[in-house]
């Protein structure tokens, strides 16, 4: 018998920085040209092509370096295997290689998508975020999760692939109606109710000069969910201790709810259902005591967030928290606050109790 050892210890520097600042476009693409790049392709939606991504793409050509742009229907109907080919398929007529970089320009779906064209295409090539929604800003673009959508539930294919840099430029927010400004908020205080109680009073004091686009206390406010969300991601940048997994508080319910209203409903509104219910579950089993539930339930409603699910049938609900990737051994597991600034990772919960909690909010 003979043995080959396959010797693969040696850890890639995934390390990146996160620039946060307003007009960042130019800093942007001189920083591009002193890169040795054959290409470089902005993925973008519809909406932000016209927003942002014409101009981005005009000023890369007139400093002479080779671009292309690649847009698809905005929407989270548009993350989808499907879309994913596509951008693929225009990669390789435009002749893209391996001495190519991606620009993810765009909300969520266009960061998701494009991390995961980035890390499969020929094998993986770099690729920058630029968020343009707050959601983006202060939580998707962070952290290397990419993936699309499948009919069984949310982010079910993807991978974990780091973006050279993230660039955040806080002046893209102006044109981001409020509903938009929501879904961001919904997971700034999501930051606040697992990791960090001063973060959480911070948004209680200032959540109004945070909707209102107040530069200074924006730029701090997300400074300070990039610092949350690295610490989180440096501890477990792959979900294998479990750390990670508190980043999920309100996405069980929240993805479950977004699926059974066939993403009719908002991806903030759900998650804020998602938080409310989940604090209301954690109080329901004796983890959470009323006076620190009724301060995360407080905040959800001063942001402005529907409290209600409406017409959406509860068991549908539970049905679809069946297919959240945080599950073990086919059994449900949600991420549960014990206090603001602290929650507990993979608690099971009889769905009896789930039930009663969804029932009082309709």
């Amino acid at each position: 018998m003979k043995k080959v050892r396959v010797n693969l210890i040696k850890k890639t520097d995934n390390s990146y920085d996160i620039i946060i600042g307003k007009d960042l476009f130019s800093a942007i693409a001189d920083g591009l040209l002193k890169l040795n790049l054959n290409k470089i392709g902005i993925i973008t939606d519809s909406n932000v092509k016209g927003l942002y991504g014409n101009n981005l793409l005009s000023l890369l050509k007139s400093m002479g370096l080779d671009a292309a742009m690649i847009s698809f229907n905005a929407g989270e109907e548009s993350k989808k295997r499907a879309v994913k080919e596509r951008i693929e398929d225009a990669l390789v007529s435009y002749s893209f290689g391996r001495d190519s970089l991606i620009i993810a320009l765009g909300g969520g779906v266009v960061g998701d998508i494009a991390g995961f064209v980035a890390s499969t295409f020929m094998r993986g090539i770099p690729y920058l975020q630029i968020p343009t929604t707050l959601l983006a800003m202060v939580d998707s673009s962070i952290g290397g999760k990419t993936g699309v959508d499948t009919p069984h539930g949310k982010n079910l294919i993807g991978t974990f692939y780091q973006p050279k840099r993230v660039f955040i430029d806080i002046g893209v927010l102006k044109s981001l109606p409020k509903e938009e400004m929501l879904n961001g908020i919904a997971e700034m205080i999501k930051h606040g109710v697992i990791a960090d109680e001063k973060f959480f009073v911070f948004m209680e004091d200032y959540m109004d000069k945070v909707l209102s686009l107040d530069e200074q206390i924006l730029i701090k406010a997300i400074e300070w969910c990039c610092i949350i969300k690295k610490k989180v991601v440096e501890a477990d940048e792959r979900e294998e201790s479990g750390e990670r997994k508190a980043l999920n508080f309100g996405h069980t319910i929240g993805h479950a709810v977004e699926k059974a209203s066939n993403y009719k409903i908002k991806h903030g509104n759900a998650v804020a259902l998602g938080m409310l219910a989940e604090t209301k579950i954690s109080e329901e089993i004796g983890m959470i005591n009323s006076f620190e539930s009724k301060k995360i339930i407080n905040l959800v409603k001063k942001a402005g967030f529907d409290e209600k699910l409406g017409d959406i049938e509860i068991g549908k609900i539970i049905e679809n928290t069946g297919y959240d990737k945080k599950n073990i051994g086919g059994r449900v597991k949600y991420v549960l606050p014990r206090k603001v600034g602290k929650a507990d990772i993979d608690v099971e919960v009889n769905e009896e109790i789930v039930a009663k909690v969804l029932g009082e909010m309709q």
